[in-house]
């Protein structure tokens, strides 16, 4: 036996064999319903804007830096 076939006679002892089901429903209509759901702004994420916003009055000069990791 070569190193290859014992190796690939390890790793299907290693792993279970995977059964070939279905899924147990289908996703798309959970994917099309969340993109058409409005945006909603977590706390964090208004935070982080006026954390922002309050640097670059403070540092002006940081707003290339700003605008070259957007």
């Amino acid at each position: 036996m070569t190193d290859d076939d014992r190796l690939k006679c390890l790793l299907r002892s290693a792993f279970p064999q995977m059964g070939a089901s279905a899924p147990s429903r289908d996703l798309w209509p959970v994917i099309i319903n969340r993109s058409h759901a409005p945006v909603r702004w977590s706390w964090l994420d208004i935070n982080m804007g006026i954390l922002v916003l309050i640097v670059l009055l403070i540092f002006p000069d940081l707003l290339w830096l700003l605008t070259y990791h957007l």
